[in-house]
C-alpha cells in the first residue's frame, strides 16, 4: 500500500463533525476511540485567499483529562496548552465562568510569526502511537490542508507521550508531508517504557493481556521510534524523514531520557538524519517532566524558519 492509499484509509475511518465556534478557535469533534477534540488557532493576519501559511499541529501528552479546573487545564502553571470540550464545554465559551483560551506562550510566537496552530485531544494520548491516535492525527491533517490556507507540509509537536503519536503520523502520512518534528520531554523508547514506567497504560493501548515481553514484540513493537528510529519500504526513507529537534531534561522525574530523547537522537543520528537535541537543566539544578523550562518560543520559531528555509532551496 502507498502513502497515499494509507492515509486516504486512515481519513475514511476517521469522520469529522464540525462542533462549532469559540471565539478564534474553531473546534472539531473527530472520530476515532476518544472522538477527539481538535482546537484551531488563526494568526492575525490569515488570509484565506492569500499565501498558504506555514502550520504547526501540536500533540500533547498524557493526563490531559479535563475535569474543569486551571490546574487539570495545564501541564504546569507557566505552560497553559490549552483545554477541552468537558465540564460542559465551559472552556469554549467565552461569556463562562473561568473561560480559557487555547494558548500558551509558544502558541502565541507561532502565531505572531504567521503560523496556524493546531492540536488534538487523541484520546486523552493514552494511546501510545497506536494505530487509533496515529490515525486520527493523520486524519486531522487532511482536515486542516482541506479546509485552511496553510502548506502541504507542517510540522508536527510532540510533548511527552504525544511525540509518539508525532511519530506515528509522519509514518502514515509520509515524510514529504511533513518538514520537521519537535519533541518535548518525549517518550519515544517504547520497550523501555512498558518494561519500566508505563505497562499498564501500553497494555491497554494496545491490547497486550500479559507481561510477557514476547506478546508486547508481537503486538506494539513496531511501534517504538527507538527499534525502527524511521519506517518505510521506500530506499529513500532514510533522506525523507523530516529533521527532528529533541528538548529533555537530564533530571526528568517520569521518563529517564537516556532512554528516551538521549538514545533516540543517536539512533537518528546514526542513519545520518538530521536531529537537533537541547538539554534545558544545568548540572546540579532539577527540570521536572512538563516544566516551562522545556517550552522554548523563540528557540522552536527560529529552528522552524530554517528547517523552511532548507527546504526551500
Amino acid at each position: 500500500m502507498s502513502t497515499d492509499e494509507g492515509l486516504q484509509a486512515a481519513c475514511a475511518e476517521m469522520p469529522v463533525r464540525p462542533h462549532g465556534k469559540a471565539g478564534d478557535a474553531l473546534v472539531y469533534r473527530f472520530g476515532g476511540e476518544g472522538n477527539d477534540w481538535c482546537f484551531v488557532r488563526l494568526p492575525y493576519q490569515y488570509d484565506p485567499d492569500g499565501k498558504p501559511h506555514p502550520w504547526i499541529l501540536c500533540n500533547h501528552g498524557n493526563g490531559w483529562v479535563m475535569d474543569g479546573t486551571e490546574r487539570k487545564a495545564n501541564w504546569s502553571e507557566k505552560t497553559q496548552y490549552g483545554v477541552d470540550t468537558q465540564n460542559d464545554g465551559a472552556y469554549l465559551h467565552m461569556d463562562a465562568p473561568g473561560y480559557r483560551r487555547y494558548s500558551n506562550p509558544t502558541i502565541e510566537a507561532f502565531l505572531r510569526a504567521g503560523y496556524v496552530v493546531c492540536g488534538a485531544q487523541n484520546d486523552g494520548d493514552l494511546l501510545y502511537g497506536n494505530d487509533n491516535c496515529t490515525r486520527a492525527c493523520a486524519s486531522f491533517y487532511q482536515h486542516m490542508v482541506e479546509t485552511y490556507r496553510v502548506e502541504r507540509k507542517c510540522f508536527i509537536l510532540g510533548a511527552s507521550n504525544g511525540f509518539m503519536t508525532t511519530v506515528g503520523a509522519v509514518r502514515t502520512l509520509g515524510a514529504d508531508r511533513v518538514l520537521g518534528i519537535i519533541g518535548q520531554y518525549p517518550l519515544c523508547h517504547l520497550r523501555h517504557a512498558f518494561m519500566h514506567t508505563h505497562r499498564e497504560g501500553i497494555k491497554r493501548a494496545f491490547g497486550i493481556a500479559s507481561d510477557d515481553i514476547a506478546e508486547f514484540e508481537s503486538k506494539a513493537e513496531d511501534a517504538d521510534p527507538c527499534r525502527a528510529p524511521v519506517s518505510g519500504t521506500e530506499d529513500d526513507a532514510v533522506s525523507k524523514w523530516p529533521p527532528t529537534l529533541l528538548v529533555w531534561s537530564s533530571t526528568d522525574q517520569v521518563l529517564p531520557m537516556e532512554e528516551h530523547a538521549v538514545k533516540y537522537a543517536a539512533l537518528l543520528r546514526a542513519r545520518g538524519i538530521a536531529v537537533d537535541d537541547i538539554r534545558v537543566d544545568q548540572d546540579g539544578e532539577t527540570c521536572l517532566h512538563g516544566s516551562y523550562k522545556h517550552f522554548l518560543p523563540e528557540t522552536f520559531v527560529s529552528w522552524c524558519r530554517t528547517v523552511r528555509t532548507r527546504d526551500a532551496d
